[in-house]
């Protein structure tokens, strides 16, 4: 630790959104500050060969550095590029990724990295997970302090979530108050309650929640199901879930209904669609719909074709595509998203998309999974950040699809599969790239790579 503050330029942003700047031969991460800013700070942390440091005063403040909406930006570490314009941070995610593209991929990416921003970057995320936390002699509810895994912001709003969200904090705040119970403690490992889990519908503008607990007797959650539903009527379902893990992780392994429906629902697109509390949705509702088009547009469907959605999860891309394919075959390793596919299937009326639980790699080996429905002529791929299963890339190719559009929430772990998939098969070319900034003022993206071949 320095004991006084310093002087830094800041000359640009990291891939983590953290400001880079040099100091006595080193590289400084500057939290809050941006590039082309002279700040003062004071450095905060060393390990591991890195330096961070914490801004204390912009000094010369950046043309593009604007007030942060949020009370809580700084310490909440929930988003890190609210002090920087839309506009910025849109080109920033931008550049990013065609430099990651240009030094992974140099020469194989020879088109245009289109771009889908938002128009309002409020208010967009259908769910919020929260933790709770003893701060200081009170119970504490909110996202996890920036740099901590142990503390949490005590969060009076959050404006990335829609107003129900921020209505509901401090009722589920004061409800745990009323039970007399402490939070969690990630250090001794002992409290009562872990997190709360808010997923919201877009289209009903109701909410579903999840208050996961350790276990305990069923009157501590009295005040919590008595306080939401006088105080909170946007809510239409309460889940009680318990946890006994020592991880600190939103999941349960005993789920209770409280009250309400067992389901919310929500569309995106043309596509009515149910979801439980444990089913994942894309959080930011409004680009998932832009993302599902641009996929359809890009699988070039004309009804006559066989199309394999891979992670399928509960179906929503393939229930957007089924109705210009012959047929649609998703695939998806948990029973509880199959079950939930066919129903959404039935929901729209759809009956030419088949669900087909397994995990990708197991069902893809030897193409086992082709041989159900015949040789494909679409593959889309949506796996979860880790990218594709190792053994998953061989047998995508080996079955020759003419387009292969794939769906990507980590682009690093794409450009390492795009690498393989075209090292592999040359005859594979890409012919689109386009970003969608799904998480505004955080520095993440969905990224679709079409991938056509000759």
């Amino acid at each position: 630790m320095t004991p006084n503050p310093i002087i830094l330029e800041i000359k640009t942003l990291s891939p983590d959104g953290l400001g880079v700047a040099q100091w006595e031969g080193k590289t400084v991460l500057v939290r809050d500050a941006l590039a082309g800013e002279q700040v003062e700070a004071e450095i905060i942390r060393r390990r591991r060969g890195q330096t961070e440091a914490k801004t204390l005063r912009v000094i010369v403040p950046a043309q593009d550095r604007v007030s942060p909406r949020c009370a809580h930006f700084g310490i909440c570490g929930g988003c890190k590029l609210q002090h920087l314009s839309y506009d910025s941070q849109v080109e920033w995610k931008g550049r990013w990724l065609g430099n990651l593209f240009r030094a992974e991929l140099p020469g194989q990416i020879d088109v245009p990295l289109e771009r889908v921003a938002m128009e309002d970057p409020w208010q967009y995320r259908g769910k919020m997970e929260f933790s709770f936390s003893p701060e200081e002699g009170r119970l504490g509810l909110g996202l996890h302090r920036s740099g901590s895994f142990q503390r949490v912001v005590n969060l009076k709003e959050c404006p990335i979530a829609p107003d129900v969200v921020s209505a509901l904090l401090p009722v589920i705040r004061a409800a745990a108050e009323a039970s007399g119970q402490p939070a969690y403690d990630t250090r001794r490992c002992e409290g009562f309650w872990r997190h709360a889990v808010v997923r919201v519908s877009r289209s009903a503008q109701t909410a579903m929640v999840t208050i996961v607990t350790r276990e305990g007797p069923a009157e501590w959650m009295e005040p919590m199901v008595r306080m939401i539903r006088e105080q909170v009527p946007q809510v239409k379902a309460l889940f009680w879930g318990i946890s006994n893990r020592i991880s600190d992780v939103a999941y349960a392994e005993k789920m209770t209904q409280l009250f309400g429906d067992d389901h919310l629902e929500d569309q995106i697109g043309a596509v009515r669609f149910h979801f439980g509390p444990t089913q994942f949705v894309q959080p930011n509702r409004l680009l998932a719909e832009a993302a599902y088009q641009a996929i359809r547009e890009n699988c070039r469907l004309t009804g006559n074709e066989t199309v394999y959605d891979l992670y399928c999860g509960m179906g929503l891309i393939s229930l957007a595509l089924a109705p210009f394919a012959r047929a649609v075959y998703g695939v998806e390793s948990e029973s509880d998203n199959v079950a939930l596919a066919e129903q959404n299937a039935a929901l729209n009326g759809i009956t030419n998309a088949s669900f087909i639980c397994g995990k990708t790699e197991d069902l893809l080996r030897g193409g086992a999974i082709f041989k159900l429905g015949g040789k494909p002529d679409r593959i889309v791929l949506d796996p979860p950040r880790a990218g594709l299963h190792g053994d998953s890339i061989a047998p995508v190719l080996q079955a020759r699809a003419p387009r292969i559009v794939y769906l990507s929430c980590n682009p690093k772990t794409l450009v390492n599969d795009l690498k393989a998939m075209l090292k592999r098969d040359p005859a594979y070319r890409v012919e689109r790239v386009q970003w969608f900034d799904f998480f505004p003022h955080t520095i993440h993206m969905e990224t679709l790579v079409t991938l056509v071949r000759r």
